[in-house]
């Protein structure tokens, strides 16, 4: 909405180690890790990259009891770079893992803004931010075994 994307050289290894520690400053008794290969360089825009990074790292705060670890994964493989936010809360059915997406979708009607929830509209647009800068973004995850967001880019 309005600015254009730029598509610099970011470095997301940068990107998720300061989404990691903005998080132990928000929640600094939950067990937040990171596992970061060295310079794992991107072609996308480093300021909605951050947006991105961060609004799935809070999403794993938010939606887990407080003692579900959360761990913010980056490497390289296959000449992609790809980043996980995983967290080992209750997880979600497939069918709300695939509407996760979706302008306005809320996996439970009763998390309106009064009541702890977002407006649905955070994953929409992080997956229309990462789809801009020509990667892919999806959700992994099932009931009792938490929810793994994977972005993969090109690298640089």
């Amino acid at each position: 909405q309005g600015r254009p994307l730029e598509h610099v050289p970011v470095d997301l290894a940068v990107v998720a180690a300061d989404a990691v520690r903005d998080a132990r400053a928000v929640d600094p008794h939950r067990p937040i890790t990171a596992t970061i290969d060295d310079a794992v360089t991107v072609t996308g825009d480093d300021g909605r990259l951050r947006q991105v990074v961060g609004n799935l790292v809070r999403n794993a705060l938010v939606h887990t009891p407080a003692p579900s670890p959360v761990d913010v994964r980056v490497a390289r493989m296959n000449g992609h770079a790809v980043l996980e936010v995983r967290d080992e809360g209750p997880g979600m059915d497939p069918d709300v893992a695939a509407k996760a997406f979706e302008r306005f979708y809320r996996a439970d009607p009763a998390r309106t803004r009064r009541r702890g929830g977002g407006s649905g509209l955070g994953l929409a647009i992080s997956r229309d931010l990462v789809r801009g800068m020509g990667g892919e973004i999806r959700a992994e995850s099932e009931p009792g075994r938490g929810s793994t967001f994977v972005i993969t880019l090109k690298r640089a």
